[in-house]
């Protein structure tokens, strides 16, 4: 029993046309493309970074590639979802695309 003027509830987990259409305005395919692109630059130009010095010194050169390495995974994980989530957007891709942008 419901009221007459209401339409049949969507199942969950499934987005409105009209958020589709606004998430797909903000180009999320190009954005992700984006951000892998910018974690292969991060990679590269950390790797020239260390190939600079020609005495090892173990501890910069760790902590370097510690934190490219970590910045460069988030990166790939978030272009991914987000290429990912512009070529089938369901609730759960865009919602896991905002958490990873926080």
């Amino acid at each position: 029993m419901g009221i007459e003027s209401q339409g049949p509830t969507r199942p969950a987990g499934q987005l409105t046309p009209q958020q589709v259409k606004t998430f797909q305005s903000v180009e999320p395919k190009a954005l992700g493309s984006i951000q892998i692109i910018i974690a292969v630059l991060c990679l590269c130009l950390s790797i020239s970074i260390l190939q600079i010095y020609y005495e090892v010194h173990f501890t910069p050169d760790l902590i370097v590639v510690t934190l490219t390495v970590m910045h460069v995974d988030l990166l790939l994980a978030s272009g991914s979802i987000l290429i990912h989530a512009g070529r089938f957007p369901t609730l759960f891709w865009v919602r896991s695309e905002s958490l990873w942008a926080l």
